[in-house]
Parts: C-alpha cells; sequence; structure tokens
C-alpha cells in the first residue's frame, strides 16, 4: 500500500514537472529580432571603418527593445566583377535568437588592392619589358666576374 501511495505522487510531481516545463518553453522568446537599414552614400574602400559600415543599421526586438548596440558586422566579401562588397551583418537578442542580413556597398576595387591608376606602356615587341630583364642579367654576369 506504501508503494502504491508513493507511486501516486511521484506520477504526480512529473506530471506537474512536465506542466511547469512546457509552460516556460512557451512563456520564452523565440522570436529573432529584427534588422533595418537606411539608404547610404557609401563606397567600399581601403579606408573603410566597421563604424562606417554600422551606420544607419537598426534592430529592434520585440521583447529586449532596441538592440541597434548588439549589431556587429560579420563578414565583407568582395565581388570584383561587379565592384561591389557585400557586407553581412548579425544581431542576436538577449534569449540567443539571432538574425543575419546583407547589403551591398559600390567597391573601389583598384583602392583596396593597392593598385596604382597609373599605367605605364610596355611595348613587347620592340624589346622593351623583356630586353630590360637581359640587359640587368648581363649586368650583373658582368660584375660577379669582374669581382
Amino acid at each position: 500500500m506504501k508503494s502504491n501511495i508513493l507511486a501516486f505522487f511521484l506520477s504526480i510531481g512529473s506530471i506537474g514537472l512536465a506542466v511547469l516545463i512546457v509552460w516556460f518553453y512557451n512563456m520564452s522568446d523565440r522570436t529573432a529580432p529584427e534588422m533595418r537599414f537606411m539608404a547610404m552614400d557609401l563606397t567600399y574602400d581601403s579606408k573603410t571603418a566597421e563604424s562606417e559600415l554600422l551606420k544607419g543599421v537598426m534592430a529592434y526586438d520585440s521583447v529586449d527593445g532596441d538592440l541597434t548596440n548588439r549589431v556587429v558586422v560579420e563578414k565583407t566579401i568582395l565581388d570584383e566583377e561587379q565592384q561591389t562588397a557585400v557586407v553581412y551583418y548579425a544581431v542576436s537578442d538577449l534569449s540567443g535568437n539571432v538574425t543575419k542580413q546583407s547589403r551591398v556597398f559600390p567597391a573601389d576595387i583598384a583602392d583596396i588592392k593597392g593598385i596604382k591608376e597609373e599605367k605605364e606602356e610596355v611595348n613587347i615587341y620592340s624589346g622593351g619589358f623583356f630586353a630590360q630583364d637581359e640587359n640587368k642579367s648581363e649586368n650583373t654576369e658582368s660584375e660577379a666576374a669582374g669581382n
């Protein structure tokens, strides 16, 4: 008889815990925050700072409120063919729900790669580029023979 009473109370306790777990689960924040972008005139180049990329980015969560200060730049991918930079942003609320979004900026690929705008013209048919290398190697050989 005592074992039946003990089993009854353990069953009631288990059911009570299950109800509490389901109730807390339903009350938890499972909605990801919203991220919005304001239009801005920015060209991505070698001098672009992360703070410039974060201007005009806002995040809001229905439970936690304004999360703009929690937005981070996750990564930036350059598209040389399109002359653009895709910037990926992420934000998480206090419950751990994450939102990721991206936006595209025009990019100065030449500046990012350090390519100078001045182009030196080399005429390979009149010995231009290759003749310079041959002369340098001949000078190096004659200097080595002289020493």
